[in-house]
């Protein structure tokens, strides 16, 4: 038998600048009181105009650029990033104080590789390629050819219509803001290695207990789930990648002080 096919998933904590991400009002289903229902209200998503990564605009979310070429891919030996791995985004400006404010839950259902030297998207998404109707071309794949980004793989989600026991949400708490908690809520041994990456901002590696302890955290303290079905209107813009024109603005303060970059 082939050990790693019995390889558990790897989880991640991921790091996402706070000023990449704009406090949208949308409108979608959530689960609330799990029941599902049509839901308008306030997330934390990327800033419209500009490559939106995660993607949640679409039926399934789509993660194809920041910090994603740092998580293991490998399954040689070691847990790697696959079917049924969790990626728990959180803000980069709350960790330096001390909290972990958590504004996406997502579940890998696969990844999708793209073609050598970036020639094209990953099959399932050719159709989108220079499509300009499409969002998923407009508002994401095409930065990876505009030099903001390399495109190597997009892990593709997980979602509640598709599987109830494990799915992607955005997490909102009982006063309409991000789900938060003190670093210090966490078990000694979690906060260690969280603590360990968050000078870097490096993606924090989970165990499946540890995954576990993170994710019954944020249920606990989340009175919706954003699901899915999410629409906004938005005036598009000729702006670039607002991610890369901040990452490049900061490039020699951010390398100075070691705080976080896509």
């Amino acid at each position: 038998m082939n050990p790693e096919l019995f390889m558990e998933p790897l989880h991640y904590l991921i790091f996402h600048p706070d000023y990449a991400r704009q406090k949208t009002e949308v409108y979608g289903q959530a689960l609330i009181n799990n029941q599902v229902t049509d839901w308008k209200g306030q997330v934390w998503v990327d800033s419209p105009g500009g490559n939106e990564d995660p993607f949640v605009f679409s039926q399934r979310w789509l993660y194809s650029y920041c910090h994603a070429t740092q998580l293991r891919r490998s399954p040689r030996n070691a847990p790697y990033v696959t079917e049924g791995s969790y990626l728990f985004f959180c803000s980069g400006n709350a960790a330096d104080k001390g909290a972990i404010q958590l504004d996406t839950v997502f579940v890998v259902d696969y990844s999708a590789n793209w073609p050598n030297n970036q020639q094209g998207l990953p099959e399932e998404f050719q159709q989108d390629y220079k499509n300009t109707k499409s969002d998923l071309w407009e508002r994401h794949f095409k930065y990876a050819f505009l030099g903001h980004h390399e495109g190597i793989y997009t892990y593709v989600s997980k979602q509640w219509f598709d599987s109830k026991g494990e799915y992607s949400f955005l997490p909102i708490s009982q006063n309409g803001e991000r789900v938060a908690f003190k670093l210090n809520a966490l078990t000694p041994d979690l906060q260690l290695i969280i603590k360990d990456k968050i000078r870097g901002k490096y993606p924090v590696p989970l165990n499946e207990e540890q995954k576990i302890e993170l994710l019954e955290l944020t249920l606990s303290l989340a009175t919706v789930q954003v699901i899915g079905s999410l629409a906004r209107q938005y005036k598009k813009t000729n702006s670039t990648d607002a991610c890369s024109r901040s990452c490049k603005r900061n490039s020699t303060n951010i390398a100075k002080s070691s705080k976080q970059t896509c």
